[in-house]
């Protein structure tokens, strides 16, 4: 009788124990089980289950030490009589339900949003998806640590306690995490908040009235548009360039600026120091204040570490935040807010007015892993981790995405494309998906002026061993979109072999990679050649010769070392390239060494 409602799911993380234990107990609590009777004997119940006696006789065990079941000599274990369980669902009276509501008739349409269907991952082959991080790099054994510890007779009532006010955490970022950004405070300039999108809902609710002038980047954030929608403010479109943020005349219409110049989200790109000092100069003189979403800030592992504009300007104006998300995992929901005191007052008695503070079991945990190091270690892993993948997409763009326009920038878990511009991103998106592939499209991040050749893709949770693979299928996919140029279409004739040894001996060829960023390889008469590129300490050397009519060339490390047979064309005064399929390459020009 008790085998019905149990149901063993064998891609469920917990245990089988776990499992048959949670089902016996809502089946007790759901009035399904008579108090009067037996329950079936672990035997029984084990050669129906197909499972060890043992775990059976486990669960009972566990289930009576809870004060559920009772253990009765010679006659087995029965529900405890003093468990007060209501009659079974299966037994109440069934009444008629009322017809559905039109739901759509109560919502307010400003705020309603299409709900996305549920996605399950894994029927995907290559996620290159935003907001998910490698599930491989949690640290699940010090967690588990920090969790146990938490719960010692010193630690506990930090989290037990209605009074304690996040002190050991807020202690842990003022001391720990901030000043690797260049930001020193005091405990009370902090606020430990349910991650970035709710520190924004308080800044919103606090700062933002009907019709306040706020400047959003575009693209951006979705998140923080939704926020600042939602108070019905006048919302001002700024502007993202190579440099960044683009401060202009847009600024004076501003009262508030929310930007993300450390890693601009979605694009990458980095706020350059000249842009930073305008960005200020602008705020100080019409009295704008900035909120700086500090977006992967630990994410760096190409260029020289810079601070949060908030260490760099140690003016009030700014209000920072983060969160831990990106680093640690999405589901711990911990970020946190540095503002001035009377501000970080607010938004402490607002979440207690709301009851919306974060779990504190959850912040102890989090404050002991920081205390204890862990957290410095597992950022030295992830970025370690995160520059492999970085590079590996990097040879995957240029392999399959020669000059595609890739933003190029240096950091962060992602890489933007701005491709031709009659490429259709969102019928991109959607190919990808059938061929088991999850990417961003770029238009789903602007909300002015809305682009359609721009996508994402994001390299933190895809198996590095994938990436190469996932761009190769995307490039074939993108043809599919918008051709490319063909062999075929060439009006000139390919060059032969010994034209194409005349061509090149001796020579400098300049041309471009993914990132449109020049660089030149100088071949020289015995075969070698070296490739030099306008990017810091990016060179490489290898080997170049000529094939059945085919130019052939080997890099030590760039392009995977793979051994490439290329057509060559002269047309126009360009050298064009095709690859082994007849598709285009780039179009490169000729110098004498």
């Amino acid at each position: 009788m008790l085998g019905r409602y149990i149901h063993i799911d064998q891609n469920d993380s917990r245990t089988l124990q776990e499992q048959i234990k949670s089902a016996i107990s809502q089946a007790i609590f759901d009035g399904f089980v008579p108090s009067t009777q037996a329950l079936e004997s672990s035997r029984r119940l084990a050669q129906k289950l197909h499972v060890s006696r043992n775990t059976i006789l486990r669960v009972y065990e566990q289930l009576t030490e809870e004060g559920i079941l009772i253990s009765v000599e010679r006659k087995g274990y029965f529900v405890h009589p003093d468990l007060d369980v209501q009659p079974a669902y299966a037994q109440a009276k069934r009444t008629q339900s009322a017809p559905p509501l039109n739901w759509q008739s109560y919502l307010l349409k400003e705020h309603a949003a299409p709900i996305a269907a549920d996605k399950d991952l894994r029927a995907f082959r290559y996620l290159f998806v935003s907001g998910m991080v490698d599930e491989d790099l949690f640290p699940v054994s010090e967690w588990r640590k920090c969790s146990i510890q938490s719960l010692n007779r010193s630690n506990h009532h930090s989290w037990t306690s209605s009074h304690d006010d996040y002190a050991d955490l807020i202690e842990q970022i003022r001391t720990r995490v901030l000043p690797k950004r260049g930001i020193f405070v005091e405990s009370n300039q902090i606020a430990v908040t349910l991650g970035c999108q709710n520190s924004l809902y308080y800044l919103a609710k606090l700062l933002v009235a009907k019709d306040t002038p706020v400047g959003v980047e575009n693209p951006g954030y979705p998140e923080a548009l939704h926020q600042f929608q939602a108070r019905r403010a006048n919302i001002l479109p700024l502007d993202i360039d190579q440099q960044g943020l683009i401060v202009d005349d847009k600024l004076k219409q501003c009262k508030l600026i929310y930007t993300t110049p450390s890693n601009q989200f979605p694009t990458t790109v980095r706020m350059t120091g000249q842009r930073r000092e305008a960005l200020m100069a602008a705020a100080e003189q019409q009295d704008v204040l900035i909120i700086e979403d500090d977006f992967e800030h630990d994410i760096n592992f190409i260029e020289d570490a810079c601070p949060a504009l908030r260490g760099e300007y140690q003016s009030e104006r700014i209000i920072y935040i983060s969160s831990f998300t990106s680093t640690i995992a999405p589901g711990l929901r911990i970020g946190f807010i540095v503002a001035a005191a009377p501000l970080i007052a607010q938004i402490r008695t607002f979440q207690q007015r709301t009851h919306s503070l974060p779990p504190k079991n959850n912040c102890q945990t989090l404050a002991l892993f920081l205390k204890l190091g862990y957290y410095d270690t597992l950022t030295n892993k992830m970025l370690r981790r995160y520059r492999e993948k970085w590079l590996t997409m990097e040879k995957a763009l240029n392999y399959y995405f020669p000059q595609s326009g890739v933003l190029p920038s240096l950091a962060g878990t992602a890489f933007w494309i701005d491709y031709k511009q009659d490429f259709d991103a969102e019928r991109f998106e959607q190919l990808a998906k059938q061929h088991g592939i999850l990417l961003n499209n770029g238009a789903q991040y602007y909300y002015h002026q809305k682009r359609t050749n721009s996508f994402r893709l994001s390299f933190q949770s895809i198996a590095s061993d994938k990436i190469r693979q996932g761009v190769a299928e995307l490039a074939q996919i993108a043809k599919q979109i918008l051709p490319i140029e063909t062999l075929e279409q060439c009006q000139a004739k390919p060059l032969k072999s010994k034209a194409i040894r005349k061509l090149l001996t001796n020579q400098i060829l300049l041309t471009k990679d993914c990132f449109n960023i020049p660089y030149r390889i100088t071949f020289q008469a015995d075969g070698k050649m070296t490739g030099v590129s306008e990017r810091p300490n990016d060179i490489d050397e290898g080997y170049w010769w000529v094939e059945n009519d085919k130019f052939v060339y080997q890099w030590r490390n760039w392009q995977f070392s793979d051994t490439r047979y290329i057509t060559v064309v002269v047309e126009n005064g360009e050298v064009k390239r095709f690859d082994e399929d007849g598709f285009f390459i780039g179009q490169a020009q000729l110098v004498t060494a």
